[in-house]
């Protein structure tokens, strides 16, 4: 089976929130998933981070499956996906949480669309497991052994560099989601051939972006997965929230990211 890989599409930012056409999608998207007349991989996975906007995601899901003819979408979500974006979100939904749940449900409401949240699902014998999965203060431990990071400077931090605070309802800790998604990790990552989160599972700055090397806020992009790297069935394992492309290997396990990017015509894939 050939996948391919993308995260971070961010529909919002690239397309209007009613009436896309096909010919705005293929404007958008030929230069990745045809790029030097490459042939389109059987399934497409979208490591988190869809948009803003839930009916505008599941619109735009499925016209790319269809135009591009995958056999399946699978797809986790990211922090974008709980944001709430304006007034009208802040009234249509009790809190992030809620956003969030019917998103899951829309996407696997949809024949071939999948959004996993600590379930697998089987295409063609090839098992996919997910679950979005957070950042936490291992990065932190990590740069500074010695150092001391008690939660309330982790939040300032975070309040300070992120916007997944402000742009949030019911969210009140840096990784109170953190503490929520692992255990969804641990339920899958024994039994898949390719796992997949929004985050990436390695702290270490030789498996980060090199274009934020050293910087503390790196915390907020990161987990210490390790312990999920050395024991998953997975051979693969796909991430987002890095707005980069890059892949490296620990425990024998490949890992990827490659977020979508208008400045560069570039589709990852694997063979599994």
């Amino acid at each position: 089976m050939k996948i391919d890989i993308l995260s971070d599409l961010h529909f919002d930012y690239y397309f209007k929130q009613f009436n896309n056409s096909n010919r705005d999608v293929k404007k958008v998207y030929d230069n990745y998933f045809l790029h030097n007349d490459r042939a389109v991989g059987d399934v497409l996975v979208v490591a988190g981070d869809l948009g803003h906007h839930n009916n505008q995601i599941l619109i735009l899901l499925k016209m790319i499956k269809k135009i591009y003819e995958y056999k399946a979408i699978v797809c986790i979500l990211g922090n974008h996906d709980y944001y709430l974006d304006g007034l009208i979100a802040r009234d249509d939904y009790e809190d992030s949480f809620a956003r969030a749940r019917e998103l899951i449900d829309l996407i696997n409401s949809e024949d071939g669309l999948y959004c996993l949240d600590g379930n697998i699902i089987e295409i063609e014998d090839v098992k996919f497991g997910g679950a979005m999965g957070w950042y936490s203060d291992a990065y932190l431990k990590y740069k500074y052994p010695f150092g001391n990071f008690p939660l309330k400077s982790n939040n300032e931090m975070w309040k300070n560099c992120m916007p997944d605070f402000s742009m949030t309802e019911g969210i009140v800790n840096f990784d109170d989601l953190y503490h929520i998604e692992l255990p969804k990790i641990e339920m899958v990552y024994k039994e898949c051939n390719v796992m997949i989160t929004h985050i990436n599972p390695s702290f270490l700055n030789e498996h980060l972006s090199q274009e934020f090397l050293g910087q503390q806020t790196n915390t907020f992009f990161c987990f210490n997965g390790h312990k999920f790297l050395r024991g998953t069935t997975a051979k693969h394992w796909i991430f987002g929230h890095t707005h980069d492309s890059f892949s490296y290997e620990f425990a024998g396990i490949k890992c990827h990211v490659n977020a979508f990017s208008d400045r560069a015509a570039k589709i990852k894939s694997i063979e599994v």
